[in-house]
């Protein structure tokens, strides 16, 4: 197995539908995959990969969320779950180190237009949330933005809910940053060939600027990721379509 990083990820895509409609989405909906299914993976892939992102669609839908993230627990030293809050508990919380709530906006009602559902948490409930754990919100910023206004407010709106803040953009070269992530407030940074990641602290705030590929597979020479897919088929990329036949060390 040929790794391009020293750390690679699994990412889990689970089998589980969405309550949002966000126009930039990857998902698409599809089944197979099992507690069983992931856990016999997991146990197979190199010691070296030692973390593990669950997302979906939302995982939080799914019944059996939990033991998911167990089994994840029980085999990687670093799991992380992208949910957009929609039935979070403290209980997922708990089991995971650390979870990501995709949030795009400050405003409830704004918000709410971008996920395409009234379902998404308020910004009372997303106060409670954050109040058990380490949790960052995630904004993702479409091509072109440039409204350095709307970054500041909103860092201001995670000081205030006690979070951490990662802004998300797609880019095509490095040159393409966003206004307020200059060196100034820099306190680290990281490029790895397929996304680079520079933290600040703004406000008081820890506030990331992710500038990712959407396919890593193209990007880097070798393995940056793994990703199992709902349909339980084990891939180098986000569509699926180069699926991995490794059955261990």
């Amino acid at each position: 197995m040929n790794l391009a990083v020293s750390n690679p990820n699994l990412s889990v895509i689970l089998p589980v539908g969405c309550n949002a409609k966000c126009e930039f989405c990857y998902w698409k909906k599809d089944c197979g995959l099992t507690v069983e299914k992931f856990e016999n993976i997991a146990v197979t892939l190199p010691s070296i990969f030692t973390q593990c992102s669950i997302t979906g669609g939302e995982p939080t839908l799914l019944s059996n969320l939990t033991e998911y993230l167990k089994t994840a627990k029980n085999r990687f030293d670093k799991v992380v779950l992208n949910t957009n809050g929609c039935l979070l508990t403290l209980e997922h919380i708990k089991v995971v180190d650390y979870v990501n709530i995709s949030r795009h906006h400050y405003l409830d009602d704004k918000n709410r237009k971008v996920f395409g559902t009234e379902t998404v948490p308020s910004v009372g409930k997303l106060k409670i949330l954050c109040s058990y754990g380490n949790i960052t919100l995630n904004c993702f910023l479409p091509e072109g933005f440039s409204d350095k206004q709307f970054i500041n407010d909103y860092i201001e709106f995670a000081k205030y809910m006690g979070a951490k803040v990662a802004f998300r953009k797609y880019y095509n070269n490095l040159n393409i940053l966003t206004e307020i992530d200059t060196d100034k407030t820099l306190v680290m940074e990281h490029f790895c060939g397929a996304c680079r990641h520079r933290i600040h602290i703004i406000n008081d705030c820890n506030v990331t600027f992710k500038y990712s590929v959407k396919e890593t597979s193209e990007h880097v020479n070798g393995i940056y990721e793994l990703i199992l897919h709902p349909n339980g088929n084990l891939a180098y990329d986000w569509a699926g379509k180069y699926i991995l036949t490794y059955q261990g060390d």
